[in-house]
């Protein structure tokens, strides 16, 4: 727990949607030894602790994390939402629309209908299936007005946000049977504005979950913050997520970052006030930047095609989605590119570093994955009690002197060798800055706060820590330890992580204090050695007494 709890108790019993087993049989065991209902009352427990323990309501600054980056953009999303707002009333209650709006009454009166009956629900229904149909109307009217608009050359409107074309359904890229109510796409201003094909959780952009009563908005974002997760498991390139939550006639919107799930005032759509609002969001969405919708613009997503996209390589062993990657150097201050090949490690929890790992190749000009050296690419977002720069206990840094220590008298066995070391870096307000929390929260015109012992109720959604965005490219190319097979190569693998252990805090004076089954990997070119590749609990060895005095 890492702040103040503001969430309120629920009043109701804690519900997710359980997992179907995929064997016929009841109580069907999953490989890591737990039936099905033992992990649906675990998951259900830590959905539980996210909304009681990291949960921050009615946060009327949350609309600020997205918005266009210029004052010009902003104005025009502004006279845009009037423009929407005006219209949907107009037709809701019957009334003409004005001269040369260049809206298409026919077109949007198929969308007001669902809106309509949307507004009419009250505090609960039956079920929450027709609250599917209602919001997607929502949006797609969102998005032929702001197809009207583009017409008339509007610069700002960056996308579309468009639903999918069914709901209730069971994305093709999950590891588990649950089914998403909604997904939201991304597609270009030149798209119809219909609901869009959308298999799978690689190509939303957020997940929409709906309840039937009011009363149940915090079961929707237990749902909501598991359901999501799976969005940082299959997009590499995803810094934070958006959601919406649905119950009956109230709209939420969500932000999940590292240490913080951040939500809005409920939008009511019975209100002209909670119509605007959730237009605005939709607006917003739409006009502002990929950085702001979550997405790392220094991860550009490559998908393969065919075989001929593989160059001297088995496609079985490269990944139908990888990304070309901007890696910055802290030291030489300059940006080599990489190809990925496939991803080792993904971001599976909402919370947390997001650690990801890719096997890559230096980019040389064709997306095209091609036999040159493979390296690993390492992106992760650690916390940091000083300024990115200066943090003493910097992987980037305990990595280089790692380097520098064994350029001229390299050790026998394998070892860690940095290639590119740096933090990302993003362009804010035509300033290059480092992506830190400090940097989102800027965006908003938000100060960051770093968390107290004891923090007042209403800025406790403030009181944050800080994490720095950080990508290391660094050889060898390694598979988990749990891919030897026999004892003998075990025996061969642990010898050779206590040497390259014993080497890095003899020779560098580093020591490793997180040596785990995750952070020893098996190089096989001839013979099994492998490098110690996750340094980020290490300590100086000329601060040892100082830490056993503690």
């Amino acid at each position: 727990k890492l702040e103040a709890n503001t969430t309120q108790k629920a009043t109701v019993k804690p519900f997710v949607t359980p997992r179907t087993s995929r064997s016929s049989k009841p109580g069907a065991v999953c490989s890591y030894g737990k039936s099905e209902k033992g992990q649906n009352e675990d998951e259900v427990q830590y959905a539980w602790n996210l909304v009681n323990n990291y949960t921050h309501r009615d946060i009327d600054e949350l609309l600020d994390f997205a918005k266009p980056a210029t004052t010009a953009g902003q104005e025009a999303a502004a006279q845009n939402v009037d423009f929407i707002s005006d219209a949907m009333e107009r037709i809701l209650t019957k009334k003409r629309l004005p001269n040369g709006s260049g809206l298409d009454r026919r077109l949007l009166q198929k969308f007001a209908n669902g809106i309509d009956e949307w507004m009419k629900v009250g505090s609960s229904l039956p079920s929450e299936k027709p609250l599917y149909g209602y919001f997607s109307n929502f949006a797609l009217f969102v998005a032929q007005c702001l197809k009207s608009v583009a017409a008339g050359n509007n610069p700002h409107i960056a996308h579309l946000i468009l639903p999918a074309d069914r709901s209730d359904f069971k994305p093709d890229d999950s590891n588990d049977s649950r089914r998403i109510d909604v997904g939201l796409a991304l597609r270009g201003i030149g798209a119809s504005v219909e609901c869009v094909s959308l298999g799978s959780y690689a190509d939303t952009l957020c997940v929409v979950e709906a309840k039937h009563s009011r009363n149940l908005d915090e079961n929707a974002l237990m749902q909501l913050f598991l359901y999501s997760a799976n969005l940082y498991a299959r997009q590499g390139n995803r810094r934070y997520l958006w959601g919406l939550t649905i119950c009956a006639d109230e709209v939420y919107a969500c932000m999940m970052l590292n240490d913080g799930l951040f939500v809005s005032p409920a939008m009511r759509i019975s209100e002209l006030d909670g119509r605007k609002m959730l237009i605005l969001w939709l607006v917003r969405w739409s006009m502002c930047p990929d950085d702001l919708l979550g997405y790392d613009p220094t991860m550009h997503r490559v998908t393969v095609h065919s075989d001929l996209d593989v160059a001297g390589s088995d496609n079985d062993d490269v990944d139908d989605i990888r990304y070309r990657i901007d890696c910055y150097d802290d030291e030489s201050m300059k940006t080599i590119k990489y190809v990925t090949k496939r991803t080792i490690m993904s971001a599976d929890d909402i919370l947390g570093r997001h650690t990801r790992c890719f096997v890559a190749t230096r980019y040389s000009g064709s997306d095209a994955y091609s036999s040159a050296t493979e390296v690993v690419i390492k992106d992760a977002w650690p916390p940091t009690n000083y300024p990115p720069l200066e943090d003493p206990r910097d992987e980037i840094k305990l990595l280089r002197k790692i380097h520098d220590t064994f350029k001229n008298n390299a050790p026998d066995h394998i070892y860690p060798e940095l290639i590119v070391g740096g933090h990302v870096r993003l362009d804010q307000e035509a300033v290059s800055a480092i992506d830190t929390t400090d940097a989102i929260f800027k965006v908003a015109g938000v100060n960051r706060i770093d968390p107290p012992t004891d923090s007042d109720a209403e800025s406790a959604w403030k009181y944050q820590p800080l994490r720095a965005h950080r990508r290391i490219v660094m050889s060898p190319v390694g598979h988990s330890i749990k891919t030897v097979q026999n004892e003998t190569e075990l025996i061969i693998v642990l010898v050779e992580a206590m040497q390259c252990y014993s080497s890095v805090l003899d020779g560098c004076g580093v020591l490793h204090r997180d040596i785990s089954t995750n952070n020893i990997l098996v190089v096989r070119d001839g013979k099994d050695t492998i490098p110690l590749t996750d340094l980020k609990k290490v300590l100086d060895k000329f601060k040892l007494e100082a830490l056993a005095a503690l």
